[in-house]
C-alpha cells in the first residue's frame, strides 16, 4: 500500500469482528469432537480459567495482526473483496493506481457474478471431495469426517463459517497475500502490480499449507500415515487453489462462498449420507 494511502481501519474492524464470530463458529462441534478423546490425568500448572484467559488472548493478537498484515499487502497487489469493501463504504475503498480486484483492470464483478461463482465452485469441489472422503472411509474409518456425522445439524452447519470466514480471512487474505508479495517483491521490485507467475506460486504454496494445516488436529483422533497425508495434501489443496483462483478473479468474497458451500457439501450433506 502507497504510504499517502490511508490504512482501511473500518474495513479491518468489521473483518476482525467476522473472524472471531468464524473462528467461535466451530466451538460447539469442537468441543463434542474433544469430549471423546482421552482425558489429562494431571491437571494443569496454571489455574484452568487463567489457562483459558491466556489462549484466548493469545488468539486475539494473532487474528488481529495477521488480519491487518494480510489486508495491507493484500490491498497492495489489488486483491480486493469488493461487495465487503460497498457495504462498508458504501463504493469500493479508494486505492488510487491499483486495479479493483484480480490485479485486472475494468469493471468490478456484479454482486450476482460474484456470488454464483463461488456458490458454482463450492458445490462442484464440495461435491467431489465428499465423495472422494466417502471412498476414503472403508480405509480410515476414524477420519474427523466421519466423527463429525455423530453430531447434530445446526452444529455442522455452524462449523461450515469458520471454514468460509476463518480459514479464508487467515488463508487467503493473509497467508497468500504474504507470500505472493515476498515473490512479487523480490521479482518485480518497482511494480505494485501481482505477476500471474508469483500469484500461482503463492496459491499453490498456500494450498499446499492449507492441506498440511489439518494434519494437526486430525492427529488427535487417527493416526497420520502416508494416506492421510497424501489425501490432506490432495484434497485440501485442490479446494485451496480453486479458493485462491477465486480470491484474485472475483474477490474474497467468492472464495468464502466458495468455502463455506463446500463444506456445506461435505460436513452437512456429505456425512449424514454416513448414517444411511
Amino acid at each position: 500500500m502507497k504510504p499517502s494511502q490511508p490504512y482501511p481501519w473500518r474495513l479491518y474492524w468489521v473483518l476482525l469482528l467476522a473472524e472471531v464470530l468464524g473462528a467461535l463458529a466451530i466451538v460447539p462441534i469442537a468441543r463434542d469432537m474433544l469430549a471423546g478423546l482421552p482425558v489429562l490425568t494431571a491437571p494443569p500448572p496454571i489455574p484452568f480459567f487463567l489457562l483459558i484467559l491466556i489462549g484466548v488472548v493469545q488468539n486475539l493478537v494473532l487474528i488481529g495482526f495477521t488480519l491487518w498484515l494480510g489486508l495491507k499487502l493484500s490491498r497492495s497487489l489489488g486483491l480486493r473483496m469488493p461487495l465487503i469493501e460497498c457495504w462498508v463504504y458504501g463504493h469500493p475503498a479508494e486505492d488510487p493506481g491499483l486495479p479493483n480486484v484480480g490485479s485486472r483492470s475494468g469493471p468490478l464483478p456484479s454482486v450476482a457474478s460474484i456470488l454464483r461463482s463461488g456458490f458454482l465452485t463450492g458445490l462442484i469441489i464440495g461435491t467431489i471431495l465428499a465423495v472422494c472422503l466417502l471412498l476414503l472411509v472403508p480405509r480410515l474409518p476414524n477420519l474427523p469426517f466421519v466423527i463429525v456425522a455423530k453430531f447434530p445439524v445446526w452444529k455442522r452447519f455452524l462449523a461450515c463459517f469458520y471454514g468460509g470466514v476463518y480459514e479464508e480471512l487467515f488463508t487467503r487474505l493473509f497467508l497468500l497475500s504474504v507470500i505472493a508479495w515476498l515473490i512479487n517483491r523480490s521479482w518485480r521490485k518497482p511494480a505494485p502490480q501481482l505477476s500471474n507467475t508469483a500469484f500461482w506460486i503463492a496459491n499453490i504454496l498456500t494450498a499446499l499449507l492449507f492441506g498440511l494445516g489439518h494434519l494437526p488436529s486430525t492427529s488427535l483422533f487417527m493416526p497420520i500415515t502416508p494416506l492421510v497425508v497424501v489425501a490432506a495434501l490432495l484434497l485440501n489443496g485442490i479446494a485451496g487453489i480453486a479458493f485462491g483462483y477465486l480470491f484474485r478473479t472475483r474477490g474474497l468474497e467468492a472464495a468464502m462462498v466458495a468455502h463455506f458451500t463446500a463444506d456445506f457439501a461435505i460436513y452437512v450433506v456429505g456425512a449424514s449420507l454416513l448414517k444411511q
